[in-house]
């Protein structure tokens, strides 16, 4: 069981610090919406990768881990999941700053909770590389441990516990550091993660039509 919970926690670790569009988001929220706004981000995260688990898991016990190993399959899931890195990274070029001191206390207009847990969800979810990553995973625990539940269970939970907790920790550090940061710093951050989504998203699309 040890063995479970050590390698659960090295995977997270590993999850933590793997740079990709969850990290930029996570960092942008919390930068201009605030450490609650980030958590709900993240939670949407955790609760996509709990999504992914479950399914993967399901898939290789029913013998239908093709539906994602699947060439094609991957290929669809590449540009729908680079058309949505788009969209997101074109809303925070839109997006407006406060143009005042008032409403830069108030951190800007926060979206609603609901509509963060959505946003961190659908983000995570339509990256082909996390689908890919957690059948890897999956495969290999399965194999391993021999469907010993038990032993999965506490892997899984040690895994997500520490990407959740780095995640917080994340969107913690984004909100602290916001007051070192004037309204051009804050706009300049807000359009290099919009550009490093939308680069992102123009990467998913190029590798399904020029890299297959």
């Amino acid at each position: 069981m040890f063995s479970a919970i050590y390698e659960g926690i090295l995977l997270g670790i590993f999850v933590a610090f793997s740079i990709g569009p969850s990290f930029f988001a996570l960092i942008n929220t919390g930068i201009h919406h605030g450490f609650k706004s980030g958590a709900a981000v993240a939670f949407g995260i955790l609760l996509s990768d709990l999504f992914f688990v479950f399914i993967t898991v399901s898939l290789i016990h029913f013998g239908m881990a093709d539906l994602i190993s699947n060439p094609k399959h991957q290929a669809f899931m590449g540009v729908i999941g680079g058309i949505v890195l788009i969209v997101y990274g074109v809303v925070h070029f839109i997006q407006k700053e406060a143009k005042n001191q008032a409403e830069t206390e108030i951190e800007i207009k926060s979206p609603k909770v609901f509509a963060l847990i959505v946003k961190g969800f659908f983000l995570n979810l339509f990256n082909p590389f996390v689908w890919i990553f957690w059948m890897a995973t999956s495969t290999a625990i399965s194999s391993k441990y021999e469907f010993h539940i038990s032993r999965i269970i506490v892997f899984y939970i040690s895994t997500l516990s520490v990407v959740i907790s780095t995640d917080l920790l994340k969107t913690f550090v984004g909100h602290k550091i916001k007051k070192w940061l004037n309204a051009t710093v804050l706009r300049r951050i807000r359009h290099v993660t919009g550009g490093l989504l939308i680069a992102f998203g123009l990467y998913l699309i190029y590798k399904v039509f020029f890299l297959h």
